[in-house]
């Protein structure tokens, strides 16, 4: 848990000393979801790669993320995509078979389509990933809150996010520290002792948390806090370079699945 803790402040240092973190926060936000959904509904896994080799090199060369942060950090969700696309391989599909398996019960027919449809998946969703790591590395949260403040997304959903996203690190921090004293009184030293020490967890961070809560809320109180949070709302303005060329990036790619949709060209 506390190698969770550190993890989540490390994306929250990156996200505000990255070499892009002086950039319009509606370009990167814009680059960011326009390349998520193409990634996600692009045919063919060319497109998701050429869009997560996109990110990486900006991640790596521009936003000067450390490479061995960046990839390690996309381990866990690679891990569960690869889960979750052999389930696909193994179990959807239709057409043509590449192997059957007879049991007792059905007989086990693993599809050639299955096969390309897990392929396909896989890229599509690491493409989708490096688009919202390219986000959350290089965007703060204040910045991403502010901007959706302009587009009018009523306030109290974004004070709301605003709240949970900072409270997250309280609540892991504390989870941390308790699971350390479980294990220093030997609370984990068998799988018994394991499933009631994580009860315990349980229901004292319950408990924890609301304490912190109304201590949070004492101490925003005190400070004069009327319902309404303060945030400092002077960002850089995107440049209109900047969008043309996100809005061609996008054009190009949305032509390519279109003729791939339908017309079966490229």
């Amino acid at each position: 848990m506390s190698h969770q803790h550190d993890l989540s402040g490390e994306i929250d240092r990156y996200a505000y000393t990255n070499g892009l973190a002086k950039n319009s926060p509606t370009t990167k936000i814009f680059f960011a979801l326009s390349s998520l959904i193409i990634s996600g509904s692009s045919p063919t896994p060319i497109i998701p790669i050429i869009i997560f080799i996109i990110n990486t090199i900006l991640l790596l060369s521009i936003a000067k993320i450390p490479a061995k942060f960046y990839f390690h950090l996309l381990e866990y969700p690679t891990l569960a995509v690869i889960l979750s696309v052999l389930i696909i391989a193994l179990f959807f599909g239709f057409g043509e078979t590449i192997a059957q398996i007879s049991l007792p019960w059905f007989t086990w027919s693993i599809y050639q389509n299955g096969i390309t449809m897990a392929i396909t998946t896989f890229f599509r969703v690491e493409g989708a990933i490096t688009c919202t790591f390219f986000l959350v590395l290089t965007t703060s949260m204040t910045d991403l809150f502010v901007t959706l403040r302009k587009i009018k997304i009523p306030k109290v959903v974004i004070e709301l996010s605003l709240l949970i996203y900072r409270y997250i690190f309280v609540f892991m921090e504390v989870s941390s520290k308790m699971n350390t004293a479980q294990s220093l009184r030997l609370g984990h030293s068998s799988a018994m002792r394991r499933i009631r020490s994580l009860a315990l967890l349980a229901g004292n961070l319950f408990i924890r948390t609301l304490e912190q809560g109304e201590r949070t809320f004492t101490a925003m109180s005190a400070r004069g806090y009327d319902g309404n949070i303060m945030l400092l709302e002077e960002l850089p303005s995107p440049k209109k370079s900047a969008i043309i060329a996100i809005v061609l990036f996008d054009v190009v790619f949305a032509v390519v699945i279109f003729l791939l949709l339908y017309f079966g060209v490229v």
